[in-house]
């Protein structure tokens, strides 16, 4: 049987002291695998609710509280009854009285409490974790300081368990350990959520009442910066301040003394009335679903079985060298006094020596190893003479590694010595370097015109060959050999600038080109742009390609003749050719999409096509279709007032009107014709040869009586063929329409003659 499950009803082990050779501490991760990795769990955000602080502080008793809380039933919860009966005996977390501490390592409860929070319907699994209680009897404060950092990196809440009051060492422990566990976080904003102080056995309710309250009244007087105050205590409350996203405070008074009888089982009985209310406010504010603060890092929801990494991760941190050794207050106040002691006597050391070497003069050995020596027992001197914290052994220890550094550092000088004249002409090569560089400093490139250049390497050199007489004053420039080795070396150096400047000028040439290429597809439309916008581009374009190419330029030249500029515009010239043509057809297309706009909107309503329009609403179908085709052919090009393509699609859209009036005007000529023609058919129709109409009566009935009313009837029917024929708007001036009726009154005065009505009667033809 394993060891969590003999712990089931009690805090579960996962992490504790290693026993093993290089590690200090070793996580039980089939104990961790059992409480985060349940079917039911693993995928759920948890919640972490830590207690640390000081050993047989009462962190398992309260947690035991929080356990009963956590397990009574909603209602219980609301009302109050969660607290038990008052024989009920508290149980959960291992507890008992005494002076020896209880909790070793970090434990969990084995149960993870799944609570469904009321405004979400979110579930979260609600984790308690005790932990060792710092400073007993058998931790140092390395362990003391990664087990609060390990728990309060693992928590979403940390309640710190203090006793009475917030005292000041309380706040300096608090700083010690959560900067250890800033190390093994990786966070970047803070690395801690909420850190809770629980005051236990408050003894001044009459200054800071019972509950949150007060203790947030007393947390803001604790932390709050004083004028007066020593920096070293303000910056202990500006690192808790930037360490935490939220810090409370609550104030608990004592149990009772009930307490501290050895037979003591926290039962509600014998415990105070003001503690039980207390638990009454805490407790809630905790655990209350609404209340629940899930667990975050990188301002993510962590799950269960992220938490189990997590665990693991950081425990390996803190068992690897990646962190400090955490020390005593002591201890780092010693080694911070030594370590300054031994900052003044290097800084001593390094000052004597600096100022007997003359920064340009080489000197014998003799003189170093004097000058070392007196140095060095000056030094000791003054690390000796200054008082030091720590033992007598530590310090001794100290002063033997300064020596052997300042030992060390002879070997330097005595370097540094012996390479000054060979240092001489290094210098002036690097002064020639120097002036290059001063040039193309800025840009980190050289990149100059060619004549340029020449005049800048005779400039360097002349620096460099008065820098090299400088250092060697006493050497005849005719018999120095190292002036000649310069030179030469300068030679080579300006063949290698040539061919880098060369080369950079090139550079600068493409990328202008492209600068010009890019800018003109930036401008360049689809549907095309008129010659004068797009000349404008080019222009614009060019401008901006020769304003980068001398950008590129260290710095601009006074000489009128450049060619690479000169290549540089004929290359873009050969380019604005193929922008032109491109522009054209580009054009041309849009212009063929814009005058298929026109016909389509003139073909959708006229069809068919033998049907015609009065004249002025043929001119409104034009406009309409005109405007159509000049908003497709704008629609992706920009306007201007001089547009040479827009010009040519209103000309061809004016000769395509022209040819429509042409088309118009012969259709509703058709129109009339065929009009006038139906109602000729239609009286004929009437006016067939009918010999019983000879006689006087019937054929006065049929001239005078019938045939006004076959005219109306024909003539109705007349107009309305012409009407089908005809598109668009009308209008009371309709020459076609008058033309029509003018025909029918003529052909009807015709019909109504009696003598050729008669001749019609009888057969006879008109």
């Amino acid at each position: 049987m394993s060891n969590f499950t003999k712990l089931k009803r009690e805090g579960l082990p996962v992490m504790k002291m290693s026993q093993e050779p290089g590690r200090r501490y070793e996580v039980d991760e089939e104990a961790l695998a059992s409480v985060l990795l349940r079917a039911d769990v693993r995928s759920l955000p948890v919640v972490v609710v830590s207690v640390a602080g000081a050993y047989r502080g009462g962190k398992s008793f309260i947690l035991g509280f929080f356990l009963r809380y956590l397990k009574a039933p909603r209602a219980s919860q609301l009302s109050g009854e969660w607290l038990g009966s008052e024989d009920e005996a508290l149980e959960g977390f291992d507890w008992r009285g005494g002076g020896e501490s209880n909790t070793k390592g970090i434990h969990l409860w084995p149960e993870p409490i799944i609570v469904t929070i009321d405004r979400t319907g979110e579930k979260v699994a609600v984790l308690l974790m005790d932990t060792q209680g710092t400073f007993d009897t058998e931790s140092d404060m390395g362990d003391n300081s990664a087990i609060f950092a390990l728990s309060t990196l693992l928590s979403s809440v940390q309640i710190y368990n203090l006793r009475a009051n917030i005292g000041e060492d309380d706040l300096q422990h608090l700083q010690l350990f959560t900067e250890y566990g800033k190390l093994a976080s990786d966070a970047d904003g803070k690395a801690f959520q909420t850190l809770n102080f629980l005051i236990r056995d408050w003894m001044n309710a009459y200054e800071h009442p019972y509950g949150y309250d007060g203790g947030q009244a007393l947390l803001q007087k604790r932390l709050a910066p004083r004028s007066n105050e020593k920096r070293q205590l303000q910056q202990v409350r500006e690192h808790i301040h930037s360490c935490f996203e939220k810090l409370l405070c609550f104030l608990m008074p004592h149990p009772g003394l009930a307490v501290g009888d050895r037979n003591f089982r926290g039962r509600l009985c014998d415990i105070t009335e003001h503690f039980r209310m207390s638990l009454l406010e805490l407790v809630p504010s905790l655990f209350d679903p609404n209340n629940l603060t899930p667990k975050l890092i990188n301002g993510e929801k962590v799950q269960a079985q992220s938490l189990l990494e997590y665990f693991k991760r950081y425990v390996e941190i803190f068992n690897s060298d990646d962190l400090p050794q955490a020390t005593t207050i002591f201890q780092a106040t010693a080694n911070a006094c030594l370590m300054l002691v031994l900052r003044e006597a290097r800084e001593r050391y390094e000052s004597q020596m600096e100022g007997n070497i003359i920064e340009d003069d080489s000197v014998t050995t003799s003189m170093i190893h004097e000058w070392h020596a007196a140095a060095v027992a000056d030094a000791v001197e003054h690390f000796k003479a200054k008082k030091k914290l720590g033992s007598e052994e530590n310090i001794n220890t100290h002063l033997e590694d300064l020596e052997k550094e300042l030992a060390a550092r002879l070997s330097l000088y005595l370097w540094q010595n012996d390479a000054k004249a060979r240092d001489a002409v290094a210098r002036a090569k690097s002064a020639y370097e120097s002036s290059v560089r001063g040039v193309c400093e800025e840009q980190s490139r050289l990149c100059l015109h060619a004549r340029d250049l020449h005049a800048l390497h005779d400039a360097a050199r002349r620096a460099a060959l008065q820098l090299l007489q400088q250092a060697r004053p006493r050497v005849p420039p005719a018999s120095d050999d190292q002036r000649d080795c310069l030179l030469q070396g300068l030679e080579q150096l300006y063949r290698r600038l040539c061919a880098v400047n060369e080369q950079n000028n090139r550079n600068a040439e493409l990328e202008a080109r492209e600068v010009y290429l890019s800018r003109m597809k930036e401008e360049a439309c689809q549907a095309g742009v008129s010659s004068d916008e797009l000349k404008r581009q080019h222009e614009k374009a060019l401008a901006e390609a020769i304003k980068h190419f001398h950008s590129y330029r260290n710095r601009r030249t006074e000489h009128e003749d450049d060619p690479v500029v000169e290549q540089l515009r004929q290359e873009i010239t050969v380019y604005f050719g193929d922008f032109e043509r491109a522009n054209v057809n580009s054009n041309m297309w849009a212009m063929q999409v814009a005058e298929y706009a026109y016909n389509n909107c003139v073909s959708s309503a006229w069809g068919p096509q033998s049907c015609c329009f009065h004249p002025n609403a043929l001119r409104e179908l034009h406009d309409t279709a005109r405007a159509r085709a000049l908003e497709q052919f704008l629609a992706d090009r920009p306007d201007s007032h001089n547009d040479d393509f827009k010009d040519k699609l209103i000309a061809n859209l004016r000769t395509r009107h022209e040819e429509l009036i042409k088309i118009n005007e012969f259709n509703n000529k058709q129109a009339v014709e065929q009009s006038l023609s139906e109602y000729m058919r239609r009286m004929d129709k009437h006016s067939q040869p009918n010999l019983s109409s000879i006689l006087i009566a019937p054929f006065v009935l049929k001239i005078f009586a019938l045939l006004p009313r076959y005219h109306d009837d024909s003539k109705r029917k007349a107009i309305s063929m012409f009407n089908e024929k005809r598109r668009g708007a009308s209008y009371d001036d309709d020459e076609y329409l008058s033309a029509l009726k003018q025909g029918i009154d003529q052909a009807y005065s015709v019909y109504k003659n009696p003598l050729q009505a008669l001749g019609r009667e009888v057969g006879l033809k008109n």
